[in-house]
C-alpha cells in the first residue's frame, strides 16, 4: 500500500525531477535550428525499445502517453510512476569535417492512477521540442584582408506538461483526451564579426519566443480477447491543430570599434506579444497482437501536417512528417519461477520522413532498437533498458549526416494507490 508518507515522498520526487527535466537541453544537432527545433517523440521505456510504436500498446505495468485512451489498462487500485533518463552519442559528418558529442539527462516523468472504475488518468512532463546548436563559419575578403566570422547559436525548446484521461465506453473500448500545456523559450542567435587592421564590427541578432499555450489530443483504443491465447489491441489518435501564443522579441545591435573610438547602435528591437506559432493537426493508428501471453507484435503509422504550419506568420517551407514503426516483445513464461524466463525481450525499428526540407528534399531518418524489461522481484515494478542506433540524412546529399547511439533507462514503479481497510 502507498501510505500518506510515501505519497508525499513520491510527489516530492516528481517535483524535483520536473524542475530537472524542464531545465535541460536535449539536443546538439544543427538540424534543430529550423522550425521549432528537434521534435521529441512520446515513447517511454517499453515503446522506445519496440521501435517507438505507441498507438496500440496497452499494459497495466507501463504508461503510454502516446495514446491517452490506453490508461484504461491500469489496475483498479494501482499507482504507476515512471521516470526516464537518456544518454546519446552523436556523430556528425560533413564533406570537410567530423564532430562528436555525448550528453545525458533525465528525459521524462509521469504518473498514472485510477480516478474511478471507468476513469483512469495520467500526469507528466516531457520535452516537446529541443533547440541546441553552435555553428561557426569563417571567410576572408581578399580586397582588404577582412576576416568575417558568422556564429549561429540556439538553445531552449518547448516542454509539455500534460494531463491524460481515459474513459471506459464499453468493455472492449475506451476513449481518451490529452490536455497539454506547452511552454518554454525558443532562442536563435546569429553573431557576425568582421575585422581587419583598421576596425572591428559586430552585428548581434537574437530571435527569442516565449511559448505559453495549450494543445489538445484525442485517442481511442479497442482491446479484446479473440481467443484464450490471442489478445488484439487497436489504437488511434488525433491531435488537434493549435495556435500557440508567444511573446516574440527580435533584437539586433551593431558595435563598431576603430582606433579613434567606437559606437553602438540598436538596429532592431521589436516585441510582438500576440504572435502565434502553429502546431499542425496530427494522427496515428496502430495494431498489436499478443499470443499466448508471450509474444507481442505491433505496427504503427503516424503523420503530422507541418506543411500547413506557420512560424509567426512566416512559411518556413516545412513538410509533412511521417513515421512507420514496428516492434516485438517476447517473454518466455510470465508464471515461471526462473527470473530469466520472466524478462521481457524487445526489438523494434522505424523509418521517418522529417518535417525539415533541404533544397526541396525531405530529410529521412531510420532507427533500430533493442531492449529488455527486468522485473523487480516481489513487486509489479519493472526496470527497462533500451539501446538504439539511428541515422538522419538528406537523400542524395552528404552536406550533413547524423549517426547516433542512444541509451535509455526507464523505471516503471508500481504500488497500491488506495486500498480500503478491513476492520475486525
Amino acid at each position: 500500500m502507498l501510505n500518506k508518507n510515501n505519497r508525499i515522498f513520491a510527489l516530492g520526487i516528481f517535483l524535483m525531477l520536473a524542475l530537472n527535466v524542464y531545465a535541460q537541453n536535449n539536443t546538439s544537432s544543427p538540424y534543430s535550428m529550423f522550425g521549432i527545433g528537434e521534435l521529441s517523440n512520446e515513447s517511454f521505456g517499453r515503446s522506445m525499445a519496440m521501435g517507438d510504436v505507441s498507438s496500440s500498446l496497452y499494459s497495466p505495468f507501463h504508461l503510454n502517453p502516446g495514446n491517452p485512451a490506453s490508461y484504461m489498462a491500469l489496475g483498479p487500485n494501482s499507482f504507476v510512476f515512471e521516470v526516464g533518463a537518456t544518454a546519446k552519442y552523436l556523430m556528425l559528418e560533413t564533406p570537410t569535417d567530423k564532430y562528436k558529442d555525448f550528453g545525458a539527462n533525465f528525459s521524462y516523468l509521469s504518473i498514472g492512477f485510477p480516478v474511478v472504475k471507468w476513469w483512469k488518468s495520467g500526469i507528466g512532463l516531457k520535452p516537446f521540442s529541443s533547440i541546441g546548436y553552435d555553428i561557426k563559419q569563417t571567410a576572408t575578403i581578399e580586397f582588404d584582408d577582412t576576416e568575417i566570422v558568422n556564429t549561429y547559436y540556439g538553445e531552449g525548446g518547448i516542454s509539455s506538461f500534460y494531463f491524460d484521461n481515459s474513459f471506459k465506453i464499453l468493455k472492449t473500448l475506451s476513449v481518451g483526451f490529452k490536455l497539454s500545456y506547452l511552454f518554454g523559450p525558443l532562442i536563435n542567435s546569429k553573431m557576425s564579426t568582421s575585422a581587419n587592421e583598421n576596425s572591428i564590427a559586430i552585428i548581434d541578432e537574437k530571435d527569442k519566443a516565449n511559448i505559453s499555450s495549450f494543445s489538445y489530443k484525442t485517442g481511442i483504443h479497442f482491446h479484446k480477447n479473440l481467443s484464450e491465447n490471442v489478445f488484439l489491441s487497436i489504437g488511434a489518435t488525433y491531435g488537434i491543430a493549435s495556435d500557440l501564443k508567444a511573446e516574440h522579441q527580435l533584437l539586433a545591435t551593431n558595435v563598431v570599434s576603430r582606433v579613434n573610438g567606437y559606437f553602438i547602435d540598436t538596429l532592431k528591437n521589436e516585441i510582438a506579444p500576440t504572435s502565434v506559432l502553429q502546431i499542425p493537426e496530427s494522427y496515428s493508428a496502430g495494431a498489436s497482437v499478443l499470443l499466448n501471453r508471450k509474444f507481442e507484435l505491433a505496427v504503427d503509422y503516424s503523420k503530422s501536417k507541418w506543411s500547413e504550419s506557420m512560424y509567426f506568420g512566416e512559411d518556413q517551407l516545412l513538410s509533412d512528417q511521417e513515421k512507420f514503426a514496428f516492434g516485438i516483445e517476447y517473454m518466455p513464461d510470465f508464471m515461471s519461477i526462473s527470473y530469466l524466463k520472466t524478462v521481457r525481450y524487445r526489438l523494434g525499428a522505424n523509418f521517418a520522413k522529417s518535417y525539415l526540407l533541404y533544397q526541396g528534399t525531405q530529410l529521412n531518418k531510420y532507427n533500430v532498437s533493442f531492449g529488455m524489461g527486468l522485473p523487480i522481484k516481489r513487486s509489479a515494478s519493472i526496470v527497462n533498458f533500451a539501446v538504439s542506433y539511428g541515422k538522419r540524412y538528406i537523400p542524395g546529399s552528404d552536406i550533413l549526416t547524423e549517426d547516433y547511439f542512444q541509451f535509455q533507462l526507464n523505471l516503471s514503479l508500481q504500488s497500491i494507490w488506495f486500498k480500503k481497510r478491513v476492520w475486525q
